[in-house]
């Protein structure tokens, strides 16, 4: 995979515009490439390892995709919790239910930043998935923090094809580690194209091209 190409800074409002909103929102530069290159081909099938919201439903179904969706965070989440020492390794209960499709079967897939709350043994066979389930030419966008602290566990809504709103999760997840450049390169050595985009609220988003 070629090297990390730093782009432009993402804007994320201030507290001032963020009350007059709402919940906070951000700038996604990362978004705004990925819906073009999914919607480059007909009816493209897009996979949301978060969960529903029906305004990111609306957003990819008004684009001419197929939204499908699987919360991998909430799968994480109750395995973990269900987890004690007769149970079979994490690594093997994760995968027995989950990404069951066929390869090649996605366009593009939204991966938030699913990868900063998994321990280590989850995240290589789960970049080598997500890769297989892309057909050739398919994107993955996936968010990470540059550092860890005060990191609040949120959900992203999709607004508009550039835009994120950052709603508060319930789940008790936190920052596992954050990934050097270098490290991000390893893990997703698969894909042939990468693209990162650097927020001003420490968040990386990552582009890939398969």
């Amino acid at each position: 995979m070629g090297s990390l190409l730093r782009s432009l800074t993402t804007r994320f409002q201030s507290p001032a515009e963020e009350a007059a909103a709402g919940l906070p929102r951000r700038a996604s530069l990362g978004l705004e490439q990925f819906l073009p290159a999914v919607t480059e081909v007909g009816h493209a099938a897009v996979l949301d390892l978060g969960c529903v919201w029906q305004a990111t439903v609306s957003v990819f179904t008004g684009a001419g995709c197929k939204l499908y969706t699987e919360d991998l965070f909430a799968a994480f989440h109750q395995l973990r919790a269900a987890g004690g020492p007769e149970a079979p390794p994490l690594a093997e209960r994760f995968f027995a239910g989950a990404l069951e499709y066929p390869e090649g079967t996605f366009r593009g897939i939204l991966a938030w930043d699913l990868f900063d709350y998994l321990p280590e043994e989850l995240t290589p066979p789960l970049a080598t998935r997500l890769c297989g389930l892309l057909e050739p030419g398919g994107v993955f966008l996936g968010l990470f923090h540059n550092r860890p602290e005060g990191v609040r566990f949120l959900r992203y809504r999709v607004l508009d094809p550039r835009t994120l709103e950052l709603v508060p999760g319930t789940l008790p997840l936190r920052v596992e580690r954050t990934y050097p450049n270098r490290a991000l390169l390893n893990l997703f050595g698969a894909f042939r194209l990468s693209r990162t985009f650097i927020g001003r609220d420490n968040l990386r988003e990552l582009l890939l091209v398969k």
